[in-house]
């Protein structure tokens, strides 16, 4: 089966192609993987509270969607299938698409939410100070908007408590935009590896049928090497 693959290869001249697509996609996978980690994750992450379970659930759903699509490319590649690389293709087309909409909802999505995580901060003051002390631990803040506002504890600015002058606002506004952001770039490189994958996949199906439909008669280059001629 291995030397009928290199005949074929030979044959439509896409070794280096079909090389080159294997190793697209296991980057995209790789990327894919680290999506889905990074978004499984943040739906048990403290913060998930004032950015909601948008960013993680769609970061996780998006990193399983790529590895599938991206491993399903990978075998493509090695069987050298047509029904595999045209299920392939049908798929990524479709998760390219989704993507593109994702993104573009994520890019208009409303980026003032300075009342939302108000809303969750003073949820949090009243039922689960505990998280709020984990907040403002972690990102070095005291209070919500300024260290005398719903801070815990309420002298927490006193330097032999934590000593932090900043209310957590800010910092929790720039750790959401920065996620925001870091999803934005991610998906628009992803996607256009994909773009790239899709063209090598179909560019990959044509030269292996143009190969099996008329190529069996041509002689490669090297006849010992094929399988068809030893017989």
């Amino acid at each position: 089966m291995a030397g009928f693959g290199e005949y074929l290869d030979r044959l439509s001249n896409s070794g280096v192609l079909r090389v080159t697509h294997m190793v697209l996609n296991g980057i995209a996978a790789g990327a894919g993987i680290f999506l889905l980690v990074i978004g499984t994750s943040g739906l048990f992450d403290v913060y998930k509270n004032f950015g909601g379970i948008t960013l993680p659930l769609l970061s996780a759903v998006l990193g399983a969607s790529v590895t599938f699509v991206s491993f399903l490319g990978i075998i493509g590649s090695i069987k050298r299938s047509q029904q595999v690389f045209g299920t392939y293709s049908a798929l990524l087309t479709l998760l390219v698409i989704v993507q593109a909409i994702g993104l573009l909802v994520l890019w208009l999505h409303p980026e003032h939410i300075e009342d939302r995580f108000s809303d969750v901060w003073e949820k949090l003051y009243d039922d689960d100070q505990d998280t709020i002390r984990y907040i403002e631990k972690d990102l070095q803040c005291c209070g919500f908007k300024s260290p005398i506002d719903m801070a815990v504890p309420k002298n927490c600015s006193v330097k032999k408590h934590y000593g932090f002058v900043v209310g957590c606002l800010e910092p929790l506004q720039h750790q959401w935009h920065s996620k925001r952001h870091a999803m934005l770039w991610a998906g628009l490189a992803i996607i256009g590896a994909q773009v790239v994958s899709l063209l090598m996949g179909a560019e990959l199906a044509r030269r292996y049928k143009r190969a099996r439909e008329g190529g069996y008669h041509q002689v490669p280059e090297r006849t010992e090497g094929s399988p068809l001629l030893r017989a």
